[in-house]
């Protein structure tokens, strides 16, 4: 029997647009979370993707993410928005408020939008993206329960606090970045659950010291990524989007895994419109330059080739629509059985 199960991007569809419905979630907003799960997994970032979905739903019935809630606006200026995502769900949120600060820098030429009460998203750039393909340079950052200790520091200070950002390129595809500043839970929960060892400067362990052994990391705490560099970076994405909303951010907000009790993280968006600078062309010819001198950059010893950043995801997302998104076979069995644990009927699934 082999040890991988692989679904094509036609049945991963079907998988999760079945089992959002079970949970009661509308058929536009499973959507959106579809193709969000989807663009993970594409892209090779399995711990953010298809599956996470027993993530989503264990939160939709302890009542954490409630499903139709819409974007309120809290305070709105011709450039700014502070919104209230009343505990919906994360990825139709957020696509909403990136629509909502792409649509003010179309009028004035950068909108930056603040997502309070907004629960988990997924990963960024599926939001990041979007500007882009409209000639436009768009920036997301959102902010987690403080699982990552500060330099030097034992204890939880920030949580994992990704930060993306994607930007046009003439007459190619768009530069995408991004990474957490500190280590993901998710990868570490993933490798757990693969029963393998995570790499070393990842993690401590409860005693504050550094472990391989992914169950002493996900009892312990995480570090930032690169020291110093991911710990600013990761207070940088508090401040945008907990501090600036005037909401939860660093030990303030609240352990995803209290189910009981709403998620406090928040979610923001920056869009420029380089129109309104130094012009859309010359921005995507810039854009364009950057990548590809990166991509002629000779490669170091034992690297085959220096990659723009979104370069290597494509390259993955194009092998994996022709070839199907794999699963570790222990892995999927784990998905299932935490989905039919929360009610979910999906014996069919099971290969």
């Amino acid at each position: 029997m082999s040890e991988v199960i692989t679904l094509s991007v036609t049945q991963a569809e079907e998988f999760c647009m079945e089992v959002l419905a079970q949970a009661g979630v509308s058929s536009g907003e499973a959507l959106i979370c579809t193709q969000s799960l989807l663009d993970a997994s594409l892209r090779g970032v399995d711990s953010h993707g298809v599956a996470m979905l027993p993530t989503y739903i264990e939160r939709i019935r302890s009542g954490q993410i409630v499903p139709g809630k819409e974007l309120f606006i809290r305070q709105e200026g011709p450039a700014t928005a502070l919104c209230d995502g009343q505990q919906g769900l994360g990825p139709a949120l957020a696509c909403a408020a990136m629509a909502l600060a792409l649509a003010k820098a179309r009028q004035c030429g950068v909108g930056a939008v603040s997502l309070v009460d907004g629960n988990y998203v997924g990963a960024l750039a599926f939001y990041a993206v979007r500007p882009a393909r409209q000639g436009m340079l768009g920036l997301c950052a959102a902010n987690s329960t403080p699982r990552v200790a500060p330099q030097g520091g034992r204890e939880g200070l920030h949580g994992t606090n990704p930060i993306a950002y994607a930007a046009p390129t003439q007459e190619g595809e768009p530069l995408v970045f991004d990474a957490a500043t500190g280590h993901a839970a998710a990868r570490v929960k993933q490798a757990f659950e693969e029963g393998r060892p995570i790499a070393p400067d990842i993690a401590l362990d409860r005693e504050g010291e550094p472990t391989t052994d992914a169950a002493a990391a996900l009892a312990g705490v995480l570090l930032p990524v690169g020291g110093t560099l991911g710990y600013g970076l990761g207070l940088l994405v508090d401040l945008l989007c907990g501090g600036l909303a005037g909401a939860p951010c660093g030990r303030d907000v609240p352990p995803v895994t209290e189910l009981s009790r709403p998620y406090g993280c928040g979610f923001f968006t920056l869009v420029l419109d380089p129109a309104r600078f130094g012009g859309a062309e010359r921005f995507a010819e810039r854009c364009a330059f950057l990548a590809d001198s990166a991509r002629a950059t000779p490669p170091a010893a034992g690297v085959d080739q220096v990659r723009a950043p979104g370069d290597r995801a494509r390259q993955e997302q194009a092998r994996r629509r022709q070839q199907g998104i794999p699963f570790a076979r222990q892995q999927w069995q784990g998905v299932l059985a935490k989905l039919e644990g929360l009610g979910m009927e999906v014996s069919g699934w099971r290969g």
